[in-house]
């Protein structure tokens, strides 16, 4: 879903496409045809962006001892103008079944909001055969539109008329539907991404005390959130010996082991190669026991060579240059002006960046880290002047025409409440910070964002915005470059 001033910027674009092709005499020919599909497109791709049509989502709560307990909450908003009647859940496709809904809300005029239903996410085999279990015997069909859960969404207007529509669902393959992200360059998509992306339950770790309170930051699992439309990983590696050597790298909460690595690279495998989508690595930290032992870096590439090389694109070694006193310089290893097509072409569909500057030098399987801005150390009230000023460049340090990741996060000292002496859990801080930070990022923001990390992103429509905008670039770009060349 977009918000009111995006569909507004939308419309608007329609208008002044529509006036340009008039302008230029282009209606009778094929390019002007084009284009008034264009410009019809750009105004009504945002269903529920007008003040007729009030957007309604569904999301799956943070608060929960796993994801089976997790409840369905009922979004609905922002700032709708003409909010619907009531929104009901079901559990049939309402426009296959007469069955009655199973739960009910009453908006009672409310312009936005989100009530958490009695109905949990329980245990759901993910749509379309694209389940662990299932992918391991059949090929999963790749479809170009998302693939609904049995939960669906219908709005409805006090004289009882359909409003709106929506489903809980999966996007395994958004990516390979907009072939023309492949013309983009990665600095200009936008990425819906996890922050911490291995950090979460499982049953190695379920018993542990200390994770399930501070540890865990999301509720799906990798090849789960890979389905569901994530592309851009966050990893903080470890190193911590096992008996027999075959568990040596570890997944990283600040000191905590999480998980091993090796099972989230093969899920990583398998999903890139089922689905051809392009997936984003971002090995950021190395917290414990690389500091005293940079070797360890080696072997850590040779892990990532093993389990991925052959699906990951390469970077180019350039001759060394020399700076002014004769010191030879690193190559470039910036990725962000690469495009999906340039990866698409070559057949791979892996790129990491790698936050270890000597190991650029030893391998080509890896690139510079992207510019990283985190609201980690935050309150939750300082947030929307933190985004404010980034998005705005007044922010120091606000990044220019390259490659960079907001860590939409609050830490734990961030939500340290001072009037109870009191610290936030992690489900409690993405409870507070998720919707926040995704309000703000419905509108004008959403065209400059890059990757969007967060935690439990599932209780957002993260992947919906940053498939929605990308379309919109898509869309706007090309409307551009047709009048320009009719113009030439």
């Amino acid at each position: 879903m977009t918000t009111d001033s995006l569909g507004e910027k939308l419309t608007a674009d329609g208008r002044k496409c529509a006036a340009r092709v008039r302008s230029d005499k282009m209606r009778l020919n094929s390019l002007g045809c084009i284009l008034v599909t264009i410009c019809g497109a750009l105004a009504t791709l945002f269903v529920g962006a007008s003040a007729e049509a009030c957007p309604v989502f569904l999301t799956i709560s943070a608060y929960s001892r796993s994801i089976e307990d997790a409840p369905l909450v009922i979004n609905w908003g922002p700032g709708c103008e003409s909010p619907p009647d009531w929104i009901g859940l079901y559990t049939e496709n309402p426009a296959l079944s007469s069955a009655p809904p199973i739960a009910k809300v009453l908006v009672n005029g409310e312009p936005s909001g989100q009530v958490v239903s009695a109905v949990k996410f329980g245990h759901q085999k993910l749509p379309g055969g694209w389940s662990y279990e299932q992918v391991l015997q059949h090929i999963p069909k790749r479809k170009s539109k998302p693939i609904c859960f049995d939960f669906y969404l219908t709005s409805y207007g006090a004289d009882g008329q359909l409003q709106y529509f929506d489903c809980l669902k999966i996007q395994p393959a958004w990516m390979f539907a907009e072939s023309s992200l492949g013309n983009m360059t990665l600095k200009d998509l936008f990425l819906p991404g996890t922050h911490c992306s291995g950090c979460y339950q499982t049953r190695t770790n379920a018993g542990n005390v200390v994770l399930k309170k501070i540890g865990f930051r999301q509720s799906l699992d990798i090849w789960s959130q890979l389905v569901f439309g994530v592309r851009y990983l966050d990893f903080s590696v470890g190193y911590y010996p096992s008996h027999n050597g075959t568990r040596n790298f570890w997944i990283m909460n600040e000191h905590f082991r999480v998980a091993s690595l090796g099972p989230l690279l093969q899920d990583i495998r398998r999903f890139v190669i089922l689905s051809e989508e392009t997936v984003f690595l971002d090995f950021r930290r190395f917290p414990l026991g690389f500091h005293n032992h940079p070797e360890q870096h080696a072997v850590l590439l040779a892990l990532l060579e093993q389990e991925l090389g052959d699906l990951v694109y390469r970077r180019q070694f350039l001759p060394a240059e020399q700076d002014d006193e004769g010191e030879e310089r690193g190559t470039d290893g910036e990725s962000y002006h690469l495009t999906i097509g340039d990866m698409r072409r070559e057949g791979k569909y892996i790129l990491i960046t790698y936050n270890h500057e000597a190991s650029l030098n030893e391998s080509d399987i890896v690139w510079k880290p992207w510019k990283k801005h985190s609201s980690a150390f935050l309150k939750h009230t300082e947030l929307e002047e933190f985004m404010q000023n980034l998005f705005s460049q007044k922010h120091p340090d606000a990044p220019k025409d390259i490659g960079w990741s907001l860590h939409g996060v609050q830490g734990f000292q961030g939500s340290y409440n001072e009037e109870d002496a009191t610290y936030l859990l992690p489900k409690e801080r993405a409870s507070i910070v998720n919707p926040k930070l995704i309000h703000l990022l419905r509108g004008p923001w959403s065209l400059s964002a890059n990757a969007v990390l967060l935690d439990f992103f599932a209780n957002t429509n993260l992947v919906d915005l940053a498939v929605y905008t990308n379309r919109y670039k898509i869309l706007h770009n090309a409307m551009n470059e047709a009048v320009v060349l009719d113009i030439q």
